[in-house]
């Protein structure tokens, strides 16, 4: 039996065994979505546990996840590799995948992401700019199968645009994942995204024109969709990565149909813990939000991300649905948007009425 067979094996992940992953304070991690590995802990204990069929605590998130019926990088990112790749030697594990998104710098300040992820908002938080480095020169190019870059914004730094023309000339086969926001589209990163035949560009995107703009300040929707259409034509594949969150899902229909002009690939990621949840926002007024969601229950979806759509569309649907409102969240939602609102160009108020009215009770 493959060792790799997540039915049989409710523990095993393929990343540990494949990839490296340094966060935005310079910890090792299992994977990007995983905690930091604990005190005396090795990467080697986790792919150890996880043979044993044994839960690794530092990777907990997609664990819960799998127990509440929703989709998990666990699942997606195993049965991915072994289609491609093929199984990896688990007595001599070696880095085939790098998993690079340890740079801040970015030129937006999107609500469900924050200060430590990105130095635009920093600055506004007056907050101190940590940039970690990461040589990637320590890798061997030759063995990479994949290669993923996020930041912050990746367009903004210039040893990932460098490592990448390398890696073209040396490894073309290479597959690349470059996870951006699109405010930007530099020359160089359009001869990137054209030259490799094995690219994908994952574009962040949770809203349209003035709430998207607003969800995800400064972007400017013009210039946005420019460079969508750029990329929509030019890269071997895109994929919209959306974060549903109390600010976007009662619009969530409109902004899926229109990622359906450039591209039927979309992955719905699920906000958990936090005041940009569903039970931040009062019983009265979650009809709206079932309403949308259930907009889509039909859509069609691209057949490699449709089964997780699926099961976080169902998810989102039966959390507005099914659970508790908590005021606490809601008036942390209220004094954070009042407190943004403040010093940036865009009110929620002329933005969004159905998100002003409720939020602040008017």
């Amino acid at each position: 039996m493959s060792a790799f067979n997540v039915q049989k094996n409710n523990s095993i992940c393929v990343l540990p065994f494949v990839s490296e992953h340094i966060d935005l304070s310079g910890k090792r991690k299992p994977c990007c979505i995983s905690s930091p590995l604990g005190q005396s802990r090795t990467l080697a204990n986790v792919q150890q546990e996880m043979l044993n069929n044994q839960q690794p605590i530092e990777c907990s998130v997609c664990y819960k996840q799998e127990s509440i019926n929703e989709s998990s990088s666990r699942i997606r990112e195993t049965i991915t590799w072994i289609k491609k790749f093929g199984e990896p030697n688990t007595r001599n594990p070696i880095v085939q995948h790098l998993d690079v998104r340890n740079d801040p710098t970015c030129n937006l300040k999107c609500k469900t992401c924050g200060p430590y992820a990105s130095t635009l908002w920093a600055k506004e938080k007056k907050l101190p700019v940590i940039l970690p480095k990461h040589n990637l020169k320590d890798y061997d190019i030759s063995k990479l199968k994949k290669v993923y870059f996020a930041g912050g914004e990746p367009t903004y730094n210039k040893e990932y645009s460098s490592f990448l023309k390398d890696l073209q000339k040396m490894n073309p086969a290479c597959e690349v994942l470059i996870n951006t926001n699109l405010k930007r589209l530099p020359d160089e990163w359009k001869e990137i995204i054209t030259s490799f035949r094995n690219l994908t560009v994952i574009i962040s995107c949770d809203a349209t024109e003035d709430l998207g703009c607003y969800v995800r300040y400064p972007l400017e929707w013009t210039k946005f969709e420019k460079n969508v259409k750029f990329v929509s034509e030019n890269a071997n594949f895109v994929l919209f990565n959306l974060v549903p969150s109390n600010l976007t899902v009662h619009s969530i229909d409109k902004t899926v149909r229109w990622m359906n002009q450039y591209s039927n690939n979309i992955s719905l990621s699920v906000v958990e813990g936090a005041h940009w949840e569903h039970r931040a926002v009062p019983i009265r007024y979650r009809s709206t939000y079932v309403e949308s969601l259930r907009k889509l229950e039909k859509f069609a979806v691209g057949v490699w991300y449709a089964h997780q759509f699926r099961l976080n569309l169902r998810s989102l649907i039966k959390k507005y649905q099914k659970n508790d409102y908590d005021p606490a969240l809601h008036l942390k939602l209220k004094n954070e948007i009042k407190e943004q609102d403040s010093h940036r160009t865009m009110k929620i108020k002329d933005v969004d009425r159905f998100l002003s009215s409720w939020i602040f009770n008017i």
